[in-house]
């Protein structure tokens, strides 16, 4: 699609115009979501925050995503984004090109849904099964798959893995009975259509971590930077920030502390282990 296009479709190119008739900085600022939706789904979510970055920071804002977490997790290790909303695991393998400004207040918790009707009620009840999620590289997946390991059940031997192009899709595999469970976590499945999660329930997991964080890079400069996280911690104070929290089920922003990225050290091995990079 031509460039053009792409702007009008955004709703950047009148505001655009608007900035080079006031003679303000105007090249946008790229912002990645991880692919953990669809891309319409994503950018529909996102356009509240992004409306309200631009005018708070007084240049446009392009939206971008990627096929899969593989490609997205390359392109942002290559600094093709000035702004990131990424897995916690992915934020902290960014941190030597990005500086990460906030997460997401909720906790993210990976969970197991199950049809009600399935017999399903405890771990050894997955014992044989079948089960969904978006990609072996999203946190829940890491989450999900390190805690049935630590519990004795091994890929392969004990269960079978399938992979779904969003959580949204793997919870849907489950709801018409193409598989037994899926992994995802509280706000994907907050976000699935009503009539959906209506056909399935949760097998909650003694695990949680982090939430999704955003980042920019550092080569935006201490001053954009402190510009950027200050936006964002604002966000929530308005009633287009408050409406966003509410529709996703992220309840606001939050400080990340040291605290969260020690905590998602194990996480961030596992995730090099399956991609075959050194630690």
């Amino acid at each position: 699609m031509h460039r053009r296009h792409i702007l009008r479709w955004l709703g950047i190119l009148p505001f655009t115009r608007s900035l080079l008739a006031e003679g303000v900085e105007s090249r946008p600022l790229r912002l990645g979501i991880m692919p953990f939706n669809s891309t319409l789904a994503l950018f529909k979510t996102h356009q509240p925050l992004r409306q309200y970055l631009q005018i708070e920071l007084g240049r446009p804002i392009e939206l971008f995503t990627a096929a899969d977490y593989f490609t997205f997790l390359n392109s942002s290790l290559a600094g093709e984004y000035d702004l990131l909303i990424t897995g916690p695991h992915f934020g902290v393998m960014c941190l030597q090109s990005y500086e990460a400004l906030v997460r997401y207040k909720a906790v993210l918790q990976p969970v197991f849904v199950v049809r009600p009707n399935s017999g399903i009620r405890s771990l050894d009840d997955l014992r044989g099964k079948r089960i969904g999620l978006s990609s072996r590289l999203s946190i829940s997946s890491i989450g999900g798959v390190k805690w049935l390991l630590d519990h004795g059940m091994q890929m392969g031997r004990d269960y079978q893995l399938f992979e779904r192009a969003t959580h949204g899709a793997a919870v849907a595999a489950v709801a018409v009975g193409e598989l037994d469970a899926a992994l995802t976590t509280h706000t994907p499945l907050h976000q699935v259509p009503e009539d959906v999660r209506a056909k399935v329930s949760i097998l909650p997991i003694d695990v949680s971590v982090p939430h999704l964080m955003t980042l920019a890079h550092h080569r935006l400069g201490k001053a954009e930077l402190k510009r950027v996280r200050a936006a964002l911690l604002k966000f929530g104070t308005t009633a287009q920030g408050q409406a966003f929290f509410r529709d996703t089920g992220y309840e606001d922003y939050a400080a990340i502390t040291p605290e969260d990225l020690e905590s998602l050290a194990p996480y961030v091995t596992l995730t090099k282990a399956l991609l075959g990079h050194p630690s």
